[in-house]
């Protein structure tokens, strides 16, 4: 049994034992007032009465009746006594009772803010790991699906151009437009977080490696000059042009991670590089002839739009195609982009944007 039970029981016991004393009490109430009644009426009668005896029997009854009357007072003085002590009785039991009472209702205050408080708990421990698995998402999507574009560019001044490698001024190159043109249409595609757009300007051949090495391209576009007989134009250390052969980029492209699988040249003359490379990366694309930029500028920037709606890299290509006619630009124009793919692969099943939901599910 409880505390709070046994004080209950006590109060309950004490109260009723001090309502029995309280009506006992009232018999012997009764008793004296009915005595002092009686003692009245014949001390009242005493003074009609002449007779001795009957004088005597009224003074007789006038002393029972008043020792009847201090009976019932000694015993109405008792039973304040008892009365009294119940009274204190009942008031420690209540006391005790009112105590116990106040410990349950505090215990069970403490319960439920101990509950509140697990409950808060669980509620942050959830949220916690809300937090965990949005932030395990996003890095997935970051690091496994985010495809970073290393655009590399070189625009000396001059170049060797003619058959006797004579140095002749050339142009310079709006490289900074198709920069510009590519990364607008990378932006309004809806795949846009999952590509990393990195220019390089003026590259000099001994930062090729340095800057692959920092973005661990899974694209490399190369833009700028390039010569007929299948170079591509770099900077050297004093920023005078400098060209490099297919051999030469072969190699390069043989020793990057196995992340790179996109080469594209933007270059002119630059379709024997692409097909040379192609061995070492899933596809490659290159200019077989001399290239104006606009054709350029249209072709890649409607290329990397398509490959942010997430398509092959074949729907890319035909797309990018395709909008070099819708542009206007001459049939013999629009057929210089050429597509390579390595052997045993099909361009229709390249796909560079992977959408990422299946390969996330097991987080939630």
């Amino acid at each position: 049994m409880s505390l709070i039970n046994l004080y209950s029981s006590n109060v309950k016991r004490k109260k009723e034992e001090l309502a029995r004393l309280k009506k006992e009490r009232v018999k012997y109430v009764s008793d004296a007032s009915s005595a002092s009644q009686k003692i009245i009426r014949l001390s009242n009668q005493l003074k009609s009465t002449k007779s001795a005896s009957t004088l005597k029997s009224k003074y007789n009854e006038i002393s029972r009746e008043e020792k009847k009357k201090s009976d019932a007072d000694k015993r109405i003085a008792d039973y304040d006594k008892k009365i009294a002590t119940k009274e204190k009785e009942l008031y420690s039991e209540e006391l005790k009772l009112q105590k116990e009472q106040e410990k349950e209702r505090k215990r069970l205050e403490d319960s439920r803010t101990m509950e509140i408080s697990n409950i808060n708990d669980k509620v942050e421990c959830q949220r916690l790991h809300q937090i965990q698995i949005e932030n395990e998402i996003r890095k997935l999507k970051e690091s496994k699906y985010k495809i970073n574009i290393l655009f590399i560019a070189s625009n000396p001044d001059i170049i060797f151009t003619d058959e006797q490698g004579k140095l002749k001024e050339q142009q310079k190159l709006s490289l900074d437009k198709e920069a510009r043109d590519i990364a607008e249409s990378i932006q309004k595609s809806p795949d846009r977080d999952s590509i990393n757009f990195v220019t390089k300007w003026a590259t000099r051949t001994d930062d090729l490696f340095q800057y692959i090495n920092e973005v661990n391209p899974t694209v490399i576009h190369f833009t700028g000059h390039g010569t007929k007989d299948g170079k591509l134009v770099f900077h050297d250390k004093n920023d005078n042009p400098k060209l490099v052969g297919i051999d030469a980029i072969i190699q390069m492209v043989n020793t990057i991670t196995d992340d790179l699988r996109l080469v594209v040249f933007s270059n002119c003359y630059s379709s024997s590089i692409a097909e040379g490379v192609v061995e070492y990366v899933e596809a490659t694309i290159g200019m077989n002839t001399s290239v104006r930029e606009d054709v350029a500028m249209i072709f890649a920037s409607q290329l990397y739009s398509s490959i942010g709606f997430g398509f092959s890299l074949e729907k890319s290509f035909n797309q990018a195609m395709a909008r070099l006619k819708v542009e206007g630009i001459e049939d013999e124009e629009c057929n210089i982009p050429e597509l390579f793919v390595k052997d045993g692969l099909n361009a229709n099943d390249i796909y560079l944007i992977k959408n990422s939901e299946s390969d996330i599910k097991y987080l939630k």
